[in-house]
């Protein structure tokens, strides 16, 4: 099977997008909280959890895509 090959940008967004969304489908809790800057940001377990989602997106991203430099 050849690989797609897309670029770094799409890559990025692409794991970000569906990582997120795995983390907020299987969240029993809020994701979010406001940190001390006024911004939203993932609470604690919710990073964690994007992190080790991140990594088995990119896993499967990985199977049928190239991403280029």
């Amino acid at each position: 099977m050849s690989k797609i090959k897309i670029p770094s940008k799409i890559w990025v967004e692409l794991y970000s997008e569906l990582a997120g969304e795995m983390v907020e489908y299987s969240a029993l809790d809020a994701v979010t909280t406001i940190n001390e800057q006024g911004d939203e940001v993932y609470t604690e377990q919710a990073q964690e959890n994007f992190n080790h989602c991140s990594d088995i997106v990119e896993g499967v991203l990985g199977q049928y895509f190239i991403k280029e430099s």
